[in-house]
């Protein structure tokens, strides 16, 4: 595997003072996939393929099952909340495309001042984000309808705010549209629809570290958390690679409105459904952070080619790492 001098600059900066990565990074070309593993010495490992928590890679997943109910005529992107959460009070919901692309108005978090003092309390008592899970059992189902009866938006563009709460709102819709709940809806379509076999939800035993290289094990999750739709992935690379061939081989067409200009972005990207729509080159892609784990997937949509990268430590620029590779093939 060639790697390019961007991405190699990116590299030495993660190993730099940190002595248990577990780095891996896969391409897919014309389906040939070459992976390659990093050990703490930085020299190519062998053995079983590692399960990473990818975080927020959650999302596409969410949307992709999403844009499946669409094609079978269950699911409307543009109904408002309200058409599928029953008894809110009347007033303006946005659509479920607005969550689906974090222009609905929702802020990133599902905390308010109230809620955000006694978290934090918490947080730093058992040692930080990087070793607690901040949507663990928080906001329960009660509490994320309190949110949208109490979120008082207007009929009216908003920008665009990566937001795990809308993103929750809108996995917790396709679940009662499932009729089997967001979780075990998921589960069924990774393993009965995508044919993945190292990705799945909830908690894996890999160990990550903090910034001062102490041992954290992976974010817990329970199969009622709200937030599961937004960020409660496991995945292999292999299984990532994978799922982006799925993406856009064209086996599942109802795959391409997720990487279809849906709504405004930043300065450098537009939103696809999950998705950012790179705005100098033809690739989707989606970042993932959950605690001491980062990772990042991206397909470039008229070549095909696909790259995906773990890591074992949080807080690091997989994104040029990965950028870095797919610009150059």
């Amino acid at each position: 595997m060639l790697i390019p001098a961007q991405a190699r600059t990116e590299i030495d900066k993660l190993y730099h003072n940190r002595h248990h990565v577990e780095l891996t990074i896969g391409i897919r070309k014309k389906n040939e996939t070459e992976i390659l593993h990093f050990g703490p010495d930085r020299q190519i490992a062998e053995g079983e393929p590692l399960i990473y928590p990818v975080g927020s890679i959650c999302k596409p997943f969410t949307a992709s099952l999403a844009a499946k109910l669409v094609s079978e005529g269950k699911l409307d992107l543009d109904a408002p909340i309200n058409a599928y959460i029953p008894d809110l009070p009347e007033q303006y919901y946005p659509s479920l495309r607005k969550l689906a692309t974090h222009t609905s108005g929702y802020t990133t978090q599902p905390y308010n001042l109230i809620t955000t003092i006694p978290f934090f309390v918490l947080i730093n008592h058992e040692g930080g984000l990087f070793h607690k899970n901040p949507f663990r059992g928080y906001p329960n189902e009660e509490q994320m309808l309190e949110i949208i009866r109490n979120t008082h938006l207007k009929d009216k563009p908003y920008k665009f705010v990566y937001s795990n709460i809308g993103m929750s709102i809108f996995g917790y819709i396709i679940g009662k549209v499932s009729g089997k709940g967001f979780w075990d809806a998921m589960e069924e379509y990774i393993t009965e629809d995508l044919g993945l076999k190292h990705t799945f939800l909830g908690n894996t035993d890999m160990t990550g570290y903090d910034k001062k290289e102490n041992p954290c094990r992976c974010w817990q999750w329970e199969k009622e958390d709200i937030i599961a739709p937004a960020g409660a992935l496991n995945a292999t690379i292999e299984d990532l690679l994978e799922f982006a061939s799925i993406q856009l081989n064209g086996s599942r067409p109802y795959l391409n409105m997720c990487h279809e200009y849906q709504a405004p972005c930043d300065k450098q990207s537009d939103s696809g459904l999950a998705w950012r729509l790179d705005k100098t080159m033809p690739i989707s892609w989606h970042t993932g952070a959950a605690g001491p784990y980062h990772a990042w997937l991206g397909i470039n949509r008229e070549t095909g080619v696909s790259v995906a990268v773990g890591i074992n430590y949080g807080l690091v620029n997989v994104e040029e790492i990965g950028f870095g590779i797919l610009r150059n093939l």
